[in-house]
């Protein structure tokens, strides 16, 4: 193979690299939106519930004996808003994972501007401590959150 044919393909593997590691990257972020939409309108509906409630209260008057309806109407506004915190951990970890996407494609595109000259060896060993840094930073996240929420054994 001719040189030059030689260090096209060599390009070409480099490029093929970034583009797959660059999807699962997409992958990841495509995925932590779609979760973060479900777990917004679940917020959505707790705060409806806590304006529901509110309202209810609202509407009971001094006089009447109403014990039994501020007691459910006040566990109806701890439901929603142990709803609403839920909500908001998930939001919190979401912006956790979106955020070490960010620094491992920022990183990328540093070493893609920073015009030194790399053999392509070099670029593969770049992409692949890249993608193990993310891969293993995704899963300290998710152990974490299976940790808070009581689904992993420990041994």
């Amino acid at each position: 193979m001719p040189s030059g044919a030689f260090a096209d393909a060599q390009v070409r593997a480099v490029i093929e690299e970034f583009g797959r590691i660059l999807e699962v990257f997409g992958a990841q972020l495509d995925l932590s939106v779609r979760e973060a939409d479900r777990e917004c309108v679940a917020v959505g509906a707790a705060f409806h519930e806590i304006a529901a409630a509110r309202q209810t209260l609202q509407q009971i008057g001094a006089d009447e004996p109403a014990t039994a309806a501020i007691r459910e109407t006040a566990s109806a506004i701890g439901r929603a808003l142990n709803e609403a915190v839920t909500g908001l951990q998930y939001q919190d970890r979401l912006t956790q994972r979106v955020g070490h996407i960010r620094v491992a494609l920022h990183r990328l595109q540093g070493l893609l501007r920073d015009g030194v000259e790399r053999s392509t060896s070099q670029w593969l060993g770049i992409l692949g401590q890249v993608e193990e840094s993310n891969q293993a930073e995704q899963h300290r996240l998710l152990t974490r959150e299976a940790i808070a929420h009581g689904s992993v054994e420990l041994f």
